[in-house]
């Protein structure tokens, strides 16, 4: 019976503990949900780093306090996304101390914050096209505290008739080349090595090689061969086999520099007719006449009043030429006066007076009187004559020299020919 007390007793203690601790339970509960319902999640993002905290603070400045992060004077606090509630972000920019070397000079500092470049641009520095850093513009300036920057200088490039500027802070002629985005073939020339370090205002020239081929179809000159024979005179001469010209193909390599052709050299050849020579007979007998310094003997022995040697070419029919371009028939005088030609030359018989208007000077020709007396001969143009200024001297066709005064007169005025050689 006392057993069955006692146990009674017991359990009656434990459902009294029992109820306690679930009352206690309940309570905790909901001093938690009540806690948590009053809480927020606040996106605190201090020199671009980011954390959620989970707080019940209700401003800026006791979250941050919540965190342990103080706001100095310099720093800057961001709240234009800040509520209070779920999904608020407090931005701070804390002030730092940091150096810059611009462009080799000794370090100076500065206090910033941000990235690099507001850091930079809050102390008025200015980063221009082509300079360097040591660390990225969008890199936070807290981890940054040495900043070294190489300024760009200008390099020009001359190339294709244009001139371009690229600025760079270090480098080779090859990484302007690369900046101004130019394309270099093996043919072309630099004006600088490739590897040669860039220097403020440096000039870079290049000069475009280009080469081409070129083919021409030409003729080939062929040549004259002479043979001798005893069986025609000396002033005789005939064509045996008439020369032909050749044809040949030859190819050519030329060089252009900037456009222009400067250089065309010949690589090959190849003939594709091969030219005739052409042989030419010439006599070596001798005629019977022979020059002489008072005149030129015929081969008939009849002797001409002009010393001029007739050339080999000319082939006399009896007294006249075989050939001739033109015949002119007038009235011819005799003279024997002056030193000098018109033409500077001294006279001598055969060196004859003409109205230049009418036969200019230098023209080679045949002549003989119509009677038949005279064979003045082989002559050149190389006088004006006096009868130019006389009344009616049109009735005048030339005035021919003669030696002497004595075969001047017995000449007088007479009726000649001219074969215009």
């Amino acid at each position: 019976m006392n057993t069955i007390e006692k146990f009674g007793k017991a359990l009656l203690k434990s459902k009294a503990k029992l109820i306690m601790l679930v009352v206690i339970a309940i309570l905790c509960s909901a001093t938690i949900y009540a806690a948590a319902a009053n809480s927020n999640t606040v996106t605190l993002e201090i020199d671009g780093e980011t954390t959620r905290v989970v707080t019940m603070r209700d401003t800026a400045e006791e979250i941050l306090a919540q965190v342990g992060v103080t706001v100095e004077e310099n720093d800057t606090l961001d709240l234009s996304e800040f509520s209070n509630g779920a999904g608020s972000v407090i931005r701070l920019h804390k002030s730092h101390v940091f150096t810059v070397a611009d462009n080799g000079a000794d370090p100076v500092s500065y206090e910033g914050k941000g990235t690099v470049a507001q850091a930079l641009e809050q102390n008025g520095i200015v980063i221009a096209e082509g300079d360097v850093l040591n660390c990225s513009l969008e890199d936070q300036i807290s981890d940054n505290p040495s900043i070294l920057i190489s300024r760009a200088f200008d390099i020009k490039i001359v190339a294709d008739g244009e001139t371009k500027t690229v600025r760079l802070a270090s480098g080779t002629v090859s990484d302007a080349l690369d900046k101004a985005i130019l394309t270099i073939d093996d043919n072309d020339v630099i004006s600088k090595p490739l590897d040669t370090v860039l220097e403020a205002d440096m000039l870079i020239k290049i000069t475009r090689v280009s080469y081409e081929m070129k083919t021409e179809t030409v003729e080939m000159n062929y040549k004259t061969v002479t043979k001798k024979s005893g069986a025609m005179y000396t002033d005789q001469a005939k064509i045996e086999t008439k020369g032909v010209k050749g044809v040949q193909t030859i190819t050519y390599q030329e060089k252009y520099v900037d456009g222009v052709l400067t250089e065309s050299v010949a690589t090959s050849s190849v003939i594709d007719k091969a030219p005739v020579d052409e042989v030419k007979i010439v006599g070596t007998k001798k005629r019977a006449g022979a020059s002489t310094g008072s005149g030129y003997v015929l081969a008939n022995g009849r002797k001409t009043i002009s010393t001029l040697t007739p050339p080999s070419t000319l082939q006399l029919d009896g007294n006249i030429p075989v050939s001739y371009k033109k015949k002119i028939v007038g009235t011819a005088s005799a003279y024997n006066c002056g030193t000098h030609t018109a033409t500077g030359k001294r006279v001598r018989p055969g060196y004859i007076a003409v109205n230049p208007k009418q036969i200019p000077y230098g023209t080679k020709m045949w002549i003989v009187s119509n009677d038949g007396k005279y064979i003045y001969g082989y002559a050149s143009a190389e006088d004006t004559g006096g009868f130019t200024k006389w009344t009616g001297s049109r009735a005048t066709l030339c005035d021919l020299y003669f030696p002497n005064e004595s075969s001047m007169y017995a000449f007088g005025r007479r009726t000649v020919t001219i074969y215009i050689l």
